[in-house]
């Protein structure tokens, strides 16, 4: 009886440590998930922004800081996380600056760019994040709304080739065409297909992609991921020649997907990480997480991301500062000075930004990071989840197989990527030998010829734009005529906007706000002109002529006729100064060399005269004496 109840303790003590470490584990399971708080760290990374741009909390983070880098890399990333979050802040004048900018860059042969198509598709990605709508933006010469999608994607070809980039051109062409699913039309000059056909065919022998090398690079393929994620449930097999082999193949996008899946997942470092030119760094592990979200894959579960437990998002925040921003790498980069171990970085820290949005999107049922789209309401939501969970209880029913397939056929093409089991029932129908009479999702995915981007308040209730025009605002009006500085020039787009969506008419304030426009735009020109003409002139400083002295003297009272905000935006502007002092030493040593040379000869004349008229006197003397 005695061993009976010892037995019976033992028993006891050992449910009772199995349940202590099961509370353990689950409690440290808890606090896991708890430490994967999105929204703390991109409240840290807005933070982060504001220190480092020097912006106060009272003022909104798209401020003049950073607009007056919209239109550019370091400009229109930022929006992009900040929009798909649905943080509140001032949207209405980043698009009232894009709308500027893009018209004022139409106006070159090139428009946005000669060779960079890409142009188009990363400013088009922040108007829609914006809640702007990028078919109808800024105004050509013909006054005609400037559509970027149709001029940056399917009709580039008109002005220049649209893989003259490489696959990263063709890669967001495809992203910005599906951020809508924009209807292509009949005459346009490249297809939906061309464009896929275009990132198939240049797929590498390992199954990823790359820019240019011969084996998969982790960045390009999570981007080649992403733009293809949209079609992984189409049926249709694509027949083209791989570029790395020059060999004809047959291919589905999902079996091309599922071969860039498998190269990721070994590539994946064991800290979870992903290398790219042989360094870990951030922006590698941000396009990774950015493809599989595209796709419905959760980063924390699918084992094929997991190495010794470190998942992407470990990963990823190993590269987070203790000032809120993110670190490219940890090692020195040689070829980006710019990024310094240990120091937050903009690229970095922008796209850890989205990557942690695209999380939050992916874990609350929102649409994909670059699915702009009106979200799906409750009943097509469930309907998909739904459909999602019966996929992965159902057995080998033909019956019931047949079932399902009839389900997600009655879902709208455009919306099948989000039936993230579908590759599941596909498998199974073919082994079952069941005819897969889906429609072509390539043929039918476009269905919006424009429309503007949503903003989903996320992070908080986002505040619209208020376009009651102020007494601040008619005092700055009147106040406009003595700006001789280009400081204002995000004020005065985004005004002019403003005056332009307000109820009552302001023709008048909007004439005069368009005038001030014409004379900063004016003098935007002549700060463009003497940077260039500082190039042009002043180097190299050390082969300078006095020739040159009048254009440096041009290049110099145009300078000092600048105020302080725009002599800033001269590049290298202690380079003026420093060729007015060459050229006025070479006058002066030319001056010195003239006079010393003067008083030499000078000195040889007097010298001969002399010599001459002793020679006389002896002759003379002599004379005399005889």
């Amino acid at each position: 009886m005695k061993w009976k109840n010892k037995g019976n303790l033992y028993v006891i003590a050992i449910i009772i440590t199995m349940l202590f470490f099961q509370s353990f584990f689950l409690y440290e399971k808890i606090e896991a998930n708890e430490k994967r708080n999105y929204i703390n760290t991109i409240e840290e990374i807005f933070q982060w922004k504001r220190h480092s741009l020097e912006i106060s909390e009272a003022e909104p983070l798209l401020d003049n800081k950073l607009l007056n880098n919209a239109g550019d890399t370091t400009g229109d990333w930022f929006p992009v996380g900040l929009g798909r979050i649905g943080y509140p802040d001032n949207y209405e004048s980043y698009l009232a600056v894009i709308n500027s900018v893009v018209s004022e860059r139409y106006e070159s042969p090139h428009k946005l760019s000669e060779s960079k198509a890409t142009e188009w598709h990363r400013i088009s990605l922040a108007i829609l994040a914006m809640g702007g709508d990028p078919t109808r933006i800024g105004l050509d010469k013909n006054n005609k709304p400037i559509d970027l999608i149709a001029d940056g994607t399917y009709n580039r070809e008109k002005d220049n080739s649209l893989g003259e980039q490489g696959i990263n051109a063709w890669i967001w062409a495809l992203i910005t065409l599906d951020s809508m699913r924009y209807k292509i039309p009949e005459d346009a000059e490249t297809t939906r297909e061309d464009i896929i056909l275009e990132i198939l065919q240049q797929q590498l022998n390992d199954g990823g992609f790359s820019l240019s090398e011969e084996t998969a690079d982790p960045d390009m393929t999570g981007m080649a991921i992403t733009a293809l994620a949209p079609y992984y449930n189409s049926e249709e097999t694509f027949t083209y020649e791989r570029k790395s082999t020059g060999k004809k193949v047959e291919r589905t996008v999902r079996e091309v997907v599922d071969e860039a899946l498998n190269i990721l997942s070994e590539m994946q470092l064991a800290n979870g990480a992903y290398e790219s030119m042989e360094m870990e760094n951030t922006e590698s592990i941000v396009q990774v997480i950015v493809a599989l979200t595209s796709l419905g894959i959760d980063i924390f579960s699918d084992e094929r991301f997991i190495k010794n437990g470190h998942t992407m998002y470990d990963a990823l925040m190993n590269f987070q500062m203790s000032d809120g921003g993110f670190v490219h790498s940890n090692e020195l980069d040689e070829e980006n000075p710019s990024a310094q171990p240990g120091k937050s970085n903009t690229m970095a820290t922008d796209q850890a930004l989205y990557a942690l949005v695209a999380l939050y999107r992916f874990e609350h049922g929102y649409r994909s990071l670059y699915d702009f789209r009106p979200e799906l309401n409750d009943k097509e939501k469930n309907k998909i989840d739904e459909l999602n969970k019966m996929i992965m209880e159902v057995d080998d029913d033909k019956e019931a197989i047949l079932s399902l397939f009839e389900l997600f056929k009655d879902i709208p093409v455009e919306e099948r990527v989000y039936v993230t089991n579908y590759n599941l029932l596909a498998k199974k129908m073919e082994s079952l030998q069941i005819e897969n009479d889906a429609k072509s999702i390539v043929e039918n995915i476009g269905v919006n010829d424009n429309g503007a981007g949503t903003i989903i308040p996320i992070f908080t209730e986002s505040d619209a734009m208020n376009h009651e025009i102020t007494e601040e605002d008619l005092q700055f009006i009147e106040e406009l005529a003595s700006i001789d500085s280009t400081e204002y020039a995000i004020d005065i787009v985004t005004l002019l906007r403003k005056l332009e969506a307000a109820e009552k008419n302001y023709e008048n304030e909007i004439k005069k706000v368009k005038e001030v426009k014409v004379k900063i735009n004016n003098l935007q020109e002549k700060i463009d002109h003497l940077n260039q003409s500082i190039v042009d002139t002043l180097y190299p400083i050390e082969q300078l002529q006095i020739k040159d002295e009048e254009k440096v003297n041009e290049i110099q009272i145009s300078y000092e006729a600048l105020n302080e905000y725009d002599k800033k935006k001269i590049v290298n502007s202690e380079d003026i100064d420093q060729a007015v002092t060459k050229i006025k030493t070479m006058k002066r040593n030319k001056v010195m060399t003239v006079v010393f040379g003067a008083i030499f000869v000078l000195s040889i004349v007097l010298f001969i005269y002399r010599r001459k008229k002793r020679v006389r006197e002896k002759k003379l003397t002599h004379y005399m004496n005889d």
